[in-house]
């Protein structure tokens, strides 16, 4: 995916967490690509990972991973890169194609029940605008609502700085409350993909043989209702219900 869009979503994570090393986060995605284009993946998700493991994510970032994954085989964490690169950039149809493209190689073939209506149009506004995006504005009214308040302090047209210092305040609260609403997940359901080749599932949090009730593999999406100890209990896509260990799987 392209380096300017994962330059821009730096940029803001630099200046919405300052101190962070944001900017040398970009070196590693530039070889990441080039490692990636030579068909060295495993060099490739070296330089990936090193991305994540410093704190930072994207969509772009996600997508190079889920492919890199994919080209290694290992549907689990390619489905599970891709959904994370989706829910930050839904309207991407890049990802999007790619996620199909791998969940049609996953085993289980579950039909997904339609999403209640208020959950559709939280979803949609909480997710209106792709994550680059939304952070280069929010900075963007951050700076300006900075630079009003200044300004006005200042005694340079104190009521129209005032009043612009109000109106960007306010276009940055909302902003901000996006962002983080996707960064932390708030009010969204939490979701796991299988990532073991096959899972048994239960109708209880045990192990007993008799409370078998089916399996999931690799690439299976489930959302997580409930977890006790190292056991949780999962809704499939289609409403399944029962328990499996949380080992098993990996939240989105």
């Amino acid at each position: 995916m392209n380096v300017r869009i994962f330059a821009l979503v730096v940029t803001a994570s630099a200046v919405l967490a300052p101190g962070l090393p944001a900017l040398a986060q970009e070196d590693f995605f530039v070889s990441g690509n080039e490692a990636y284009q030579q068909g060295d993946y495993d060099t490739a998700l070296e330089n990936y990972s090193r991305i994540v493991n410093a704190g930072f994510e994207s969509a772009p970032l996600y997508y190079n991973i889920g492919n890199t994954y994919f080209k290694l085989g290992e549907l689990g964490p390619s489905i599970l890169n891709f959904e994370r690169a989706a829910r930050l950039d839904p309207g991407n149809e890049d990802v999007q194609a790619n996620l199909d493209l791998a969940r049609s190689l996953a085993t289980d073939e579950i039909i997904p029940l339609p999403d209640f209506l208020l959950f559709r149009i939280v979803s949609w506004w909480v997710h209106l605008l792709p994550l680059s995006v939304l952070g280069v504005l929010t900075a963007a009214a951050y700076l300006a609502t900075t630079g009003a308040l200044v300004g006005a302090t200042l005694g340079a047209a104190p009521k129209l700085l005032g009043r612009t210092a109000i109106a960007t305040g306010f276009v940055t609260a909302v902003l901000s409350i996006n962002l983080f609403a996707i960064h932390f997940g708030w009010g969204s359901r939490v979701e796991a993909i299988v990532m073991e080749t096959e899972a048994p599932v239960f109708s209880a949090p045990s192990e007993d043989s008799s409370l078998l009730v089916f399996n999931v593999h690799e690439g299976t999406k489930v959302r997580i209702d409930e977890q006790t100890g190292q056991w949780i209990e999962i809704v499939l896509e289609d409403g399944t219900v029962g328990w499996m260990k949380a080992a098993a799987t990996e939240v989105i």
